[in-house]
């Protein structure tokens, strides 16, 4: 319900769970308990059964993103430091050492880039990440 948004918060460095879709609402409850997680839904009933909740209004990924920024705060230090995949951290690799693993092309034009140790997905600052930042300079966010 909220896998756009998600991804856009793990951008901008926050630990983001998404919840998978065979949970129960008990279980995400609880498991929010449980780690204390805050909990961002688009389910009215959820949200008023758990109080560390912010019901997600808009359809909108932009209207979700504004509205998530009316409550919290972006730490510009933290931007692009998670997998937009799987939240963990990532670490910068020397493109050197990567022949064979990334493109020909990144390893001639970057001296680094960035690695998911959990999922083995790679970044580098090419021409998606210039419209990332382009769209987070549009939501306010000096990036």
């Amino acid at each position: 319900m909220l896998g756009r948004l998600a991804r856009w918060l793990r951008i901008m460095g926050f630990n983001v769970e998404y919840a998978a879709s065979s949970l129960s609402d008990t279980e995400i409850i609880g498991k929010c308990k449980r780690e204390g997680l805050f909990l961002l839904t688009r389910d009215k009933e959820l949200h008023g059964r758990y109080s560390l909740s912010l019901l997600i209004k808009s359809q909108d990924h932009k209207e979700q993103i504004s509205q998530f920024l009316s409550t919290f705060s972006v730490d510009e230090k933290l931007l692009f430091t998670r997998c937009t995949e799987c939240n963990h951290l990532l670490e910068k690799k020397e493109t050197a050492d990567l022949e064979g693993y990334i493109p020909e092309g990144v390893r001639e034009r970057f001296s680094t880039v960035l690695y998911c140790m959990n999922c083995g997905k790679y970044y580098w600052e090419g021409d998606h990440f210039n419209k990332i930042v382009e769209f987070l300079r549009g939501m306010g966010i000096e990036a």
